[in-house]
C-alpha cells in the first residue's frame, strides 16, 4: 500500500489529496479500524465514496452510538499516521441491499491536532478484566483499556478519594482471570466522570507483563474484527 505516501506527498492540495485516500481505500476495498469520537467505541469497517458522500458499512452491534453530527476517525494504512476525520449525516441507512451504512461528509483535509494514541478497547462486558490496587488487594472492573491507559469503574463516591487527579500510584495490577497478571510501574489518575475514573499507565518492563498486555490487547482486537466479519 505504498501508494498511499504517494498520494500524500508531492504538491497535490489537501481536499484532492484526501478524496484520492477515500477513493484508494473504496478501490482496493482495504478495511480501516474506525473510532466514534468521544466514545470508547471503535471497529473495523470499508468504505466507499458515492455522490460526494461517504458511504461506511455499519457493525450490526452498533444501534444508538452514531449521531447526527457527530465525528468518527481513522488512520490511513501505511500513511506514516496521517488520519482521516469526518462528520456524520446520516447515522442509519439501509442500501437496496438490505445492508446497513452510515453517511458522512467527505473533509477537506486530514484531521488537525495531535494525532490518536494507541487505540481503546470496550472492555464493559468482561467482569474478569481488572485492576488490583495496593495495599489491599482491592479490584475495580476495568471498562475499556488501551497500552497506554484505562478506564475503571469506582462505585459509590470512592472514585475522589482512591484515585487523586495526578497523583501516580505504584504497584498497582491488571489481571485477567487468574491466569493472566499485567504488573503496572505507575497507574496515574487523570479524570473522573461519575463513577468511571481515567488513568493513564505504564507496564513494567521486568518479567512477562508486557507481552500479556500486548496479547491482551490483541486478543480484543481479534474479538472485535470477528464481530465486524460475522
Amino acid at each position: 500500500m505504498a501508494i498511499f505516501k504517494h498520494l500524500m506527498g508531492g504538491g497535490a492540495k489537501e481536499p484532492k489529496a484526501v478524496l484520492a485516500s477515500l477513493n484508494m481505500l473504496d478501490r482496493n476495498k482495504i478495511p480501516v479500524r474506525m473510532e466514534i469520537e468521544n466514545s470508547t467505541i471503535n471497529f473495523n469497517t470499508r468504505l466507499s465514496i458515492r455522490s460526494a458522500t461517504v458511504v461506511v458499512a455499519k457493525p450490526t452491534h452498533l444501534s444508538g452510538e452514531l449521531a447526527k453530527g457527530g465525528t468518527v476517525r481513522f488512520k490511513i494504512p501505511d500513511s506514516e499516521g496521517k488520519e482521516i476525520r469526518m462528520e456524520v449525516l446520516t447515522p442509519h441507512f439501509n442500501l437496496t441491499s438490505g445492508n446497513p451504512v452510515f453517511l458522512c461528509k467527505v473533509p477537506t483535509a486530514f484531521a488537525a491536532g495531535n494525532l490518536r494514541g494507541a487505540l481503546r478497547y470496550n472492555t464493559s462486558k468482561f467482569t474478569n478484566v481488572v485492576l488490583t490496587m495496593p495495599p489491599n488487594q482491592a479490584q475495580f472492573r476495568i471498562i475499556d483499556l488501551s497500552e497506554g491507559g484505562c478506564k475503571i469503574y469506582v462505585p459509590g463516591q470512592l472514585a475522589r478519594e482512591t484515585f487523586p487527579i495526578g497523583s501516580p500510584i505504584a504497584a498497582a495490577r491488571i489481571t485477567l482471570g487468574t491466569k493472566v497478571t499485567v504488573v503496572l510501574d505507575t497507574l496515574t489518575p487523570r479524570n473522573h466522570r461519575g463513577q468511571a475514573v481515567g488513568c493513564q499507565l505504564t507496564v513494567s518492563k521486568e518479567g512477562t507483563s508486557q507481552k500479556y498486555l500486548v496479547h491482551l490487547i490483541t486478543s480484543l482486537e481479534k474479538l472485535i474484527t470477528d464481530q465486524f466479519q460475522g
